[in-house]
């Protein structure tokens, strides 16, 4: 690692990520997996973010710290890399509820594109749900996003 990755490296792979910006950094990659981030999807993390007990305790700030912290290794490393980072650290307890939210953010535009079905096949696997209960969080969310 040269001197100038040390000070602006931004999220590296030695420094373990918190719950809170594994869950965060899952969202994010679902939101850009197709090579943009629609508003649609910038509003729906947010909202999720926001409505969690898991960032009852954050403010404005840390919000804002969090997401560039995750964007700019999303734009450095690429989408995979992110969400290995994520589901590496991300607690059990929190997967189901990451891979819905995920999946929530992906159909928020109203068009499913082939990297977004490809991301969350790799986001299930990495996850490692059984495919099933997969399918049926992936189903409840389409019902939730016809409305």
């Amino acid at each position: 690692m040269g001197l100038l990755d040390s000070l602006f490296g931004g999220m590296e792979s030695s420094s373990k990520l918190t719950p809170q910006e594994s869950f965060a950094g899952i969202l994010m990659g679902a939101s850009g997996c197709d090579g943009h981030i629609a508003d649609d999807e910038v509003s729906g993390l947010i909202t999720c973010l926001v409505r969690m007990k898991l960032y009852q305790r954050y403010d404005g700030r840390q919000y804002g710290k969090t997401l560039n912290k995750l964007h700019g290794f999303m734009k450095k490393k690429g989408v995979d890399a992110l969400i290995d980072a994520c589901t590496e650290t991300l607690p059990q307890e929190l997967r189901r509820a990451a891979f819905a939210n995920a999946c929530d953010i992906v159909l928020a535009d109203g068009v499913v594109e082939q990297d977004e079905k490809v991301f969350m096949e790799r986001l299930r696997d990495k996850l490692q749900l059984d495919p099933k209960v997969a399918k049926t969080i992936a189903e409840v969310m389409v019902i939730k996003n016809k409305g």
